[in-house]
């Protein structure tokens, strides 16, 4: 295995195992970019859920164009090379999870187990949702000249861009 891909593999897996917070690409009815900040966990099937207000900017871009990017990137403090700043990125399409689910319920208690009692409080509020985030391609830089596609249901799967694979 190269270095290269081994660096990838290992900051997959640390993106991965560090999971608390995506930034979250979104584009409004009109064509008008949003970028914000969402807390998330990843689900069973590889899917980002990240729970929203309704107010918010990026819940009114994902009821009208239910598409999304979520970025893992690596802290500004720890990035050695910040032209090269290691990141994973998915492109993802929405779909609301409905409160009246038993998705929903197991969700809520998720989120409470990861993030804590400040949950309880969200959860009563009528404009808090759950939206999951499903990836269908993903694609991880790890340096210069260490960029791969990465199986968005396994992130252990990763394939060089721009080049043949390595043997």
């Amino acid at each position: 295995m190269s270095d290269s891909l081994q660096r990838a593999t290992a900051l997959a897996a640390h993106f991965r195992a560090n999971l608390f917070t995506v930034v979250l690409a979104t584009t409004s009815a009109d064509g008008e970019p949003d970028a914000s900040v969402a807390a998330a966990l990843l689900d069973s099937d590889g899917s980002f859920v990240i729970y929203i207000s309704g107010l918010a900017a990026h819940t009114r871009n994902l009821r009208a164009t239910p598409r999304a990017s979520v970025l893992l990137v690596e802290p500004e403090s720890a990035a050695t090379q910040p032209l090269a700043r290691p990141r994973l990125t998915f492109a993802c399409n929405a779909e609301p999870v409905p409160h009246d689910s038993s998705a929903h319920a197991a969700l809520v208690a998720a989120f409470r187990a990861k993030f804590g009692p400040a949950v309880d409080v969200i959860a009563t509020l009528p404009d808090f949702q759950f939206v999951r985030l499903i990836p269908h391609r993903s694609r991880i830089v790890a340096g210069f000249g260490a960029a791969f596609e990465v199986n968005p249901r396994d992130w252990s799967q990763l394939t060089p861009i721009g080049r043949p694979a390595a043997r």
